[in-house]
């Protein structure tokens, strides 16, 4: 019996723990759907804000819209109005002028018949009576008409211009032709104190180990404004074509003061222990 009795608490206490285990399952789920439900309200309530902001500025934006095309139309009817009373302006300036027009004919016509009347009109002839025998009769008042001028203006004859006069050409005499003066060769002896950078021609490895030597002339042109030198030719060959390629390169460097010499006549020697002028 106490075995049983025991028994019998154990499943009612099981019973219990089961019975609360389901309800702290089902409270959680309960607060889940709670959580879910609260935040879907408030993406709702989000979207509903979202949707009523976009609504209000759609509704400035219209507001905005309609205040531009009120105020253009505004603009169009001025501009309507303006473009109306210039026509009546236009329509009232023709209609003036053309009033204008016919006063200035009707004027015109007037002169016109005025000048025939007058042209027709011929001079009155008064008859001469002797004072002595013959009595004066009555004078009658007359009326006079209007006496119209015509003055004419005068007309300058014009005077044709003078005619030109032919013009002397005048024959300059000519000149002789002159002959340009070649410019005067400096010897090297007289142009090496006015040098200012010389380098020496090199000496090529190859034609040097071949034994070749020889001496020649080089003429170089210089410029007198900057003292540089402007040509470069062999004069007198060393007897190598390489020799006066090098002897050339070299003397196309030389520098002299300015204002000295225009060309320069310089020797050259190729020799076993190098170059030398």
């Amino acid at each position: 019996s106490t075995i049983s009795a025991v028994t019998s608490k154990i499943i009612l206490l099981l019973l219990s723990c089961l019975c609360l285990l389901s309800a702290a399952i089902f409270g959680l789920v309960g607060s889940y759907r709670v959580d879910v439900l609260r935040a879907d309200l408030a993406n709702a309530n989000m979207a509903r804000d979202a949707a009523e902001h976009r609504r209000v500025t759609q509704e400035r934006e219209l507001k905005t819209r309609e205040t531009a095309v009120a105020g253009a139309e505004a603009k169009i009817a001025e501009a309507e109005n303006k473009a109306t009373k210039a026509q009546t302006e236009l329509l009232k300036l023709q209609n003036e002028k053309a009033e204008l027009q016919s006063k200035l004919d009707a004027s015109r016509n007037e002169i016109a018949s005025l000048q025939k009347r007058i042209g027709e009109a011929g001079p009155a002839a008064s008859p001469s009576q002797n004072p002595d025998t013959a009595s004066k009769p009555e004078q009658q008042p007359t009326t006079s008409r209007p006496s119209v001028q015509i003055t004419q203006e005068p007309v300058k004859e014009a005077t044709p211009p003078p005619l030109p006069q032919p013009k002397r050409r005048k024959i300059a005499p000519s000149k002789a032709p002159q002959v340009a003066s070649t410019p005067e060769i400096t010897s090297y002896s007289s142009a090496k104190a006015l040098a200012t950078f010389t380098p020496l021609p090199k000496y090529p490895p190859k034609v040097r180990s071949d034994g070749v030597t020889g001496n020649g002339v080089c003429i170089v042109s210089v410029d007198p404004a900057s003292g540089r030198v402007t040509a470069a030719s062999m004069a007198q060959s060393t007897g190598d074509s390489t020799l006066d390629k090098s002897a050339v390169n070299a003397f196309r460097k030389w520098r002299f003061k300015p204002g000295t010499v225009s060309k320069v006549r310089i020797p050259i020697e190729f020799t076993t222990t190098g170059a030398s002028h």
